[in-house]
This record gives structure tokens, C-alpha cells and sequence, in this order.
């Protein structure tokens, strides 16, 4: 340790904002590393932590459990105080205050984990899907509908769509893109899960955009109008930053932090709502290693090191799986075996490994993680996989 590390005030108070995924990983990396000071976590809604991706998936099913993410006894044994139906309207860094509704919240360091708000459609009122209440608004609509129209075919809104049809619903999908999930795995293997939508009965609307519409209807800018019970925005999400107005922290989709999530002396920023190193990633694993690398920089202890980013999707039958950060120009190519048709599609550049996609091959892919931090030699990646 540093002559300055060891000089360093004692640290009394962590003050937590989300109660989501994001605040309760950052509570338990700094009670795992030790830390014995108090812990307030301040999240806006009344529930306790849950878990966001079963939403779009278990959670609309009628007979499913809400998604905790660890029981009342879990929680009082993290020594935390928690402040739940309470969002945090500012942040007074200069006063060390995180301003709320019920008054202001003094810290020696802040960590942020707001997550996100869904983006909106103009003059459209459909149903979003982020949080607890949304799943259960969207399974009550689900249970009463028989056609749904789903605006954005993103991972939430394919994971929806493949939701709806294991119900027996009627779906329509529509992008302004050209394939479903083609910002998450590409072109080159976004026709793979349009095939997969419509191989399970899902109408695509691909390249439209939606219009301002009636109740009951789903106007396309091609003059299409799609009969539906229930409509879902699923274009995305903004990082929920908007209480953060007057911070003076520096904002650009999402807070902008260092390698170590620091946003300012004694501001950290973990998830959704977090930049790191100009790159923002809304994937449920990276979540938790950047929760302990936040843990450790406060506590002044070794910071892990980088991960690679990883992400899943349950869709019907198909469990796909996606490591690394590919860019949209990357080659890509398509690898396919087996009797069930187990397909990894490897991207590239400059001739190195940047990044896998599988669809039910989890085996070929977690292996491939370490040769995606080191950048292996993309034909040997590809030798490996057609042996």
C-alpha cells in the first residue's frame, strides 16, 4: 500500500442508489472484502432486489414466482439499511448528499446503480417492460389478449415474442432494422434468428417503422395496419440519469467513469447507468464483475482483472450465448454441426478472435473465452471448431 493509500480517511458510511441487480452485487462484493461501515441502499421501488431477465421470459407465465434475488434473511445478513419507495432526486457531490423525496442522505462514497428507463415510441401507448410491476401489467395483458404487436426486436423483444407464442398467441414483430437482434449478433447471424421466429410462427415486419396509432391497431409507415389486443415498446433504454441533472458529473449516455467506475472523487457507477472507459454494456454479468472491481477500488484492495462481456437469451428451445465485444464491421463466419444443428458464429478482425455467438452450443463458446481476452489467431479458432 501507498504512503498516500495508507494516509486515507476511514470510510463510515457506503450509500447504495438501486436496490436492482447492480446495488445489491456492490453491497456484497464490499461486505465480502471486508468492509465493516454502514451501508444504505436507497432504490426507488417498494420491492426488494429481483431478477430482471426472467421478465421478459418465466415471469409471464401465470403460475411463475417473482424473481427474488435473495430472501429477507439474506438481506439482514449484509448489515444493510435498506430505503425502498424512495428515488433519489439528486446527487450534491460538493456536500457529500444524495438528495431524496424524505430529505437528503450524507456519504463518504456513492455508488450509482439507477439501471435504465425503456425507451418510448412517440404517439404510441403501449406497454414497456423494465421492472416487476411492467411484467406483471404485460402477463395480466397477455392473459386477456390474443394478439400481440411487439415494437423492437431486440433481446427483450424476441425473448417477449417467443413468450407469447409458447402461450399460443398471435405475434407480430416489427424493427426499423433489417433482422431481429441484429445489434446484438450481427448480420450475419440476425437471418438465423429470424428463421427461428418464423419457424415458430411469429410475422416479421422488418425495415418498418410504426405510426401513430388507434386503440386496438398497429399502424406501419407502409400503410400496413396490424390488428392487436396488446402492444409492447421494446426499442430499448436510456441509462436513468435524469435525477443527476445538477450533479455536475459528466453525462453522455450514461455516467462517464474511468477503468474502475469512478465518476468523481468518491462516485462510483456500476451497470446500466455506467460508462466505463467510453463503453456502456447492459448485460447481467458484467454487472458483477464491475460491482467487485468497484468494491475493490474503494476499499483501496487489488482490483480484479478485465472480463471478458457475456451475455445469454432463452428463445423457444434455443439457448444462445454471446462472448465479447465484436464490432459491427468484424468478419463473421458461420460454424454449424451436429445432429441438432449446434451453430457458433465467430467474429473477427485484423485475422484475431473478437467474439462468439452461439445458438445451443454453451460448451464450444465458454471455452472460447480465454482465447477471446488473448485474441487468438481467428483461423485456429475456426480449424478448432470444424475438427
Amino acid at each position: 500500500m501507498s504512503a498516500e493509500s495508507s494516509r486515507r480517511r476511514v470510510i463510515k458510511r457506503v450509500v447504495v442508489v438501486g436496490a436492482g441487480l447492480g446495488g445489491l452485487r456492490t453491497v456484497e462484493q464490499l461486505r465480502r472484502r471486508g468492509f465493516g461501515g454502514e451501508i444504505v441502499v436507497i432504490g426507488g421501488e417498494l420491492h426488494p432486489p429481483y431478477d430482471r431477465p426472467p421478465l421478459s421470459k418465466g415471469v409471464l407465465h401465470s403460475d411463475a414466482a417473482d424473481p427474488w434475488l435473495r430472501s429477507d434473511e439474506d438481506i439482514r445478513a449484509l448489515d444493510v439499511t435498506m430505503r425502498l419507495g424512495e428515488p433519489a432526486t439528486g446527487l450534491a457531490v460538493d456536500q457529500q448528499l444524495v438528495l431524496t423525496d424524505a430529505g437528503s442522505v450524507p456519504y463518504d462514497v456513492v455508488v450509482v446503480a439507477s439501471g435504465a428507463v425503456p425507451r418510448r415510441v412517440p404517439g404510441l401507448d403501449g406497454l414497456v417492460l423494465r421492472t416487476l410491476d411492467h411484467a406483471h401489467a404485460l402477463r395480466a395483458a397477455l392473459s386477456a389478449g390474443s394478439r400481440v404487436g411487439i415494437v423492437g426486436a431486440g433481446l427483450i423483444g424476441c425473448e417477449v415474442a417467443a413468450s407469447a407464442r409458447s402461450l399460443g398467441l398471435q405475434v407480430d414483430l416489427v424493427d426499423v432494422l433489417a433482422a431481429p437482434m441484429i445489434r446484438v449478433v450481427g448480420p450475419v447471424a440476425a437471418p438465423l434468428v429470424a428463421d427461428l421466429h418464423t419457424g415458430h410462427g411469429v410475422v416479421l415486419h422488418m425495415g418498418r417503422a410504426v405510426r401513430p396509432s388507434e386503440p386496438g391497431r398497429l399502424a406501419l409507415d407502409d400503410g400496413t395496419t396490424l390488428p392487436v389486443d396488446v402492444i409492447l415498446e421494446a426499442i430499448g433504454v436510456v441509462p436513468d440519469t435524469a435525477w443527476l441533472a445538477d450533479s455536475g458529473l459528466s453525462i453522455d449516455d450514461g455516467i462517464e467513469c474511468d477503468a474502475e467506475g469512478r465518476a468523481a472523487p468518491d462516485v462510483y457507477a456500476v451497470g446500466d447507468v455506467a460508462k466505463w472507459a467510453g463503453r456502456r454494456h447492459e448485460h447481467w454479468t458484467n454487472v458483477g464483475a464491475q460491482a467487485d472491481r468497484v468494491a475493490a477500488a474503494i476499499l483501496d484492495q487489488e482490483r480484479p482483472g478485465p472480463d471478458v462481456p457475456y451475455w445469454w437469451s432463452d428463445q423457444y428451445d434455443v439457448k444462445f450465448q454471446g462472448l465479447g465485444s465484436p464490432a459491427s464491421d468484424d468478419d463473421a463466419e458461420v460454424i454449424a454441426w451436429g445432429p441438432n444443428s449446434r451453430t457458433v458464429v465467430v467474429y473477427s478482425s485484423g485475422g484475431r478472435l473478437t467474439g462468439v455467438v452461439g445458438f445451443s452450443a454453451a460448451a464450444a463458446v465458454i471455452r472460447l473465452r480465454a482465447d477471446i481476452a488473448a485474441g487468438t489467431d481467428v483461423n485456429e479458432i475456426l480449424a478448432r471448431l470444424t475438427a
